[in-house]
């Protein structure tokens, strides 16, 4: 890749991340209040998982899809699908005085994810090599998590000072801001074309070959759905107000962004290995949550979370990616968020069932559970041929 190709994609990804950051800013402003919406509507705590069921349910088919098309078309038009879709959604829900309404119209902000992280991810892939491509996920994922970071503070001192649907008009303002950051985009022809004479190094291409990193990752998927979609009720009923609720969720943003930067020094431990202790960190934050309740305790654990997420995040993703011929990046990254949306469409409806039938508490043990086997997958599993 010559030297005007290298400086053509890093003015690309800047921009493609300055564009991400703002959709991420707009769509975490009001996002974690929804549920805490509901429930003053009346929703009961299986209602509250149907919230994120119906968020997730055009994730788990329509991401494969895209991805698959995405070869032969602007990626930079299917991109601009997200903060149309997310605006639309909080019109919506801010005029919404219903609980089955405000459950109907998640399926809008699902559509905005669909866009947003698959194509976007997709970008990175097609505008990075092998060698530097953890750098420039990462560098990516800090700009959507910093939007993450402040976002939820930011939504939630607008929701305790002047209401919940407030912080939903904040959304659609920022995210209105968006559009046309989206529209200044220009995709060089170049990174379409590049990486298909990129040496793969493992072979005839097989999904079968990464059948263990998607078992691991539609249980981390699960786990963390609860934690966005469950918790957040779990910690008002506790007495947190909504300010301190957001400010939970941006020390989780501030966690991912800050282990981001410094992740790809430590991603180069054996697969098997870094599989095994990040799965198992996983369990760590849930039992925190689940047997010592208190505003302290939330803010380390969800800080732990946040960071063995990010080092997992980047771990699969190289491992999807390495193990691709470039051709099918679109497939296999869609596949990957295809998975990612099933298991935040079933994660929620689970933890919502417990809640209601057992308890707010044992959703979080089961949670704690779910992630411990995650670790016994990368134990028997042959992961160790996703070389990093």
């Amino acid at each position: 890749m010559g030297e005007f190709t290298l400086k053509e994609s890093a003015t690309f990804l800047r921009l493609l991340s300055t564009s991400t950051f703002v959709i991420g800013l707009g769509i975490s402003s009001g996002l974690y209040f929804i549920p805490i919406q509901a429930e003053v509507l009346g929703a009961s705590y299986i209602e509250i998982g149907a919230l994120g069921f119906v968020r997730a349910l055009p994730y788990t088919f329509l991401p494969a899809l895209v991805g698959h098309f995405l070869a032969g078309v602007d990626k930079v038009k299917l991109y601009l699908v997200s903060p149309i879709m997310a605006a639309i959604f909080y019109m919506v829900v801010s005029l919404i005085r219903s609980v089955p309404g405000i459950i109907a119209a998640q399926f809008l902000i699902g559509l905005a994810f669909v866009f947003y992280w698959p194509v976007g991810e997709t970008m990175v892939a097609s505008s990075s090599t092998a060698q530097n491509r953890i750098r420039t996920f990462a560098f990516y994922s800090v700009s959507w998590n910093a939007g993450f970071l402040l976002g939820p503070s930011i939504g939630g001192y607008i929701a305790e000072s002047f209401g919940i649907y407030t912080a939903f008009w904040l959304s659609l303002a920022i995210l209105v801001v968006a559009i046309p950051l989206v529209l200044a985009l220009r995709q060089p022809k170049t990174l379409e074309q590049k990486n298909l004479n990129e040496k793969w190094e493992y072979g005839e291409f097989s999904l079968l070959k990464l059948a263990p990193f998607y078992s691991m990752l539609i249980i981390q998927s699960m786990v963390y759905a609860t934690l966005l979609v469950i918790f957040p009720n779990y910690a008002w009923r506790l007495g947190i107000s909504e300010f301190y609720v957001g400010t939970i969720f941006t020390v989780f943003s501030l966690a991912r962004l800050l282990s981001f930067l410094v992740v790809g020094k430590i991603v180069k431990s054996p697969p098997k290995f870094a599989f095994t202790i990040a799965s198992a960190l996983f369990a760590i934050p849930m039992l925190l949550i689940a047997h010592f309740p208190s505003l302290a305790v939330f803010y380390a654990a969800v800080a732990i979370y946040a960071a063995t997420l990010s080092y997992f995040t980047s771990l699969l993703f190289n491992a999807l990616t390495r193990n691709t011929p470039a051709e099918k990046y679109g497939f296999v990254v869609g596949i990957y968020e295809g998975i990612f949306g099933l298991g935040f469409a079933c994660g929620p409806l689970l933890a919502g069932y417990v809640s209601e039938t057992i308890g707010l508490r044992e959703s979080f043990l089961l949670q704690a559970l779910m992630a411990a086997a995650m670790a016994c997958i990368a134990i028997i599993s042959k992961v160790e041929k996703g070389k990093q």
